[in-house]
């Protein structure tokens, strides 16, 4: 099989989240079904879209760096997540 070449990559993470939020704004938020429906496609549409874009770090030759940041964004959402609803009180 074949590599995707560099454009191909990009077009797939960029086409996959704009596609991503054409089906979140035509979901039925009323609806369990359809929202249980779009959180499967987004889902698997992330998955696709950073499996391309590590892939393409790797090619650039930052691919160290682009995972190191990623543990520290999440690092920082994990320490919001931790102190959030505690409203500043000791």
């Amino acid at each position: 099989m074949k590599e995707p070449s560099t454009p191909e990559l990009i077009a797939a993470a960029a086409g996959i989240a704009l596609n991503s939020r054409a089906v979140i704004e035509r979901t039925d938020r009323t609806s369990y079904r359809d929202v249980c429906e779009t959180l499967d496609a987004v889902h698997e549409h992330l998955a696709v879209s950073g499996g391309s874009l590590l892939i393409l770090a790797e090619r650039l030759g930052c691919k160290a760096e682009v995972e190191r940041l990623i543990r520290e964004g999440q690092d920082r959402v994990n320490a919001y997540r931790a102190f959030a609803g505690q409203g500043g009180r000791a």
